[in-house]
């Protein structure tokens, strides 16, 4: 059978109901995959690194085959590599969005047509925010780029250079590569985006006023927009500094001031943020109960949904803002319909957080040797 790439894309037909520009995709990269090799061990190594590092296999640089549109009952698969012993179960996005039941459809599949092998289920898409959680790993078309342009940059022969550019230049003609100064999916979400911040604070602000599960005596009000972030804020009602520490609810939307401008670039975090007042800055890392916390949110955060960074063991660290519980924003509201249903499951996330924080009062005993460290320092000398 005649497998050159115009007799494969003659052969393709768009599907009813998809984006068939998904599908063209898919059959020129698989076509690629198929025909050079290098291209596919690229590829496959690429594709692991991006799995969940419990769930990464052993994967061939050879002896692999790549079919499309490979139909199981209740599933059609984009595309399937498949080996001795194992296979991948792609599905790939440009702009619509994946549901979890697609996912969790492959993932029974992966189980039951493939028993015996290692078989895994990855996302290839656009942007992370079309990430599912329930796959065995996700990538976007931009980590594929960078992988073929390595690539490319490697090879000497000249046919597969040529295939290789234009697959690339199909990735750029529909935005599909690494971010330009103008980024084309900034571009398509921009109107909608752009009313984001205005819709954070419409849900954020009545839960400054809920009860909060939080020892200390602590009060909350909601701030405006200010050193990148948006949320609300929770201090203490008496003590020698209002943030000791105090606790940061929200979103941080541009984190120059907080130096944290590297992590998440694609997605919006919903954060938890521990705040100490400068009168602090010498003392509190230092602080047995910090350590303590430190290690108890290190230990304890894996097993929740939230994620923990210690800002300060990075090189260049904001000193005001060490500490963050962080977990995505759009995990949290998934399949919220209503305001009502958004601001119930920001409330049940955000109470998950705290209570990681007080885990054996560690919350509690850094506020008291906080104000304990801070009412030594104001003592007259002898």
């Amino acid at each position: 059978m005649d497998d050159s790439l115009l007799v494969s894309l003659r052969q393709y037909r768009p599907r009813e109901g998809r984006d068939s520009l998904e599908d063209f995709i898919t059959e020129v990269f698989a076509w690629l995959l198929r025909n050079v090799e290098g291209v596919a061990a690229k590829v496959l190594e690429t594709t692991v690194m991006r799995m969940r590092a419990d769930r990464r296999i052993d994967v061939p640089m050879c002896d692999v085959t790549w079919d499309t549109q490979v139909a199981y009952p209740g599933a059609r698969l984009d595309m399937l590599a498949q080996w001795a012993g194992g296979a991948i179960l792609f599905e790939h996005k440009v702009h619509a969005a994946l549901h979890q039941e697609q996912v969790l459809r492959y993932q029974e599949l992966a189980q039951n047509h493939f028993e015996g092998q290692e078989a895994r289920v990855v996302v290839i898409s656009t942007t992370f925010d079309q990430h599912r959680s329930e796959a065995d790993g996700c990538l976007c078309w931009h980590h594929i780029y960078t992988a073929l342009e390595e690539y490319v940059g490697q090879c000497d022969n000249a046919t597969e250079q040529f295939h290789i550019d234009s697959f690339l230049a199909l990735l750029r003609h529909e935005g599909l590569h690494p971010a330009a100064p103008i980024d084309h999916q900034a571009i398509r979400y921009y109107p909608i985006a752009g009313k984001l911040p205005n819709q954070i604070s419409q849900a954020l602000s009545p839960l400054a006023g809920r009860h909060w599960p939080l020892e200390g005596g602590y009060e909350s009000s909601m701030k405006n927009y200010r050193w990148g972030r948006l949320g609300f804020e929770l201090v203490h009602a008496s003590g020698p500094v209002k943030w000791m520490p105090g606790i940061f609810v929200g979103v941080i939307l541009d984190g120059t001031d907080h130096s944290v401008q590297h992590r998440h670039p694609d997605q919006v975090m919903l954060q938890m943020i521990l705040d100490f007042s400068h009168a602090l800055h010498q003392t509190y890392s230092y602080l047995p109960s910090y350590l303590s916390l430190v290690e108890s949110l290190r230990e304890g955060a894996p097993s929740t949904r939230w994620s923990f960074y210690h800002h300060r063991e990075e090189d260049r660290s904001n000193n005001y803002h060490p500490i963050y519980l962080e977990t995505p924003l759009l995990d949290v509201l998934r399949g919220t319909q209503t305001i009502e249903d958004q601001q119930e499951a920001l409330y049940a996330a955000i109470c998950e957080a705290l209570q990681l924080l007080q885990h054996d009062r560690c919350l509690s005993a850094l506020t008291e040797e906080c104000r304990a460290t801070l009412e030594a320092e104001l003592l007259p000398s002898d």
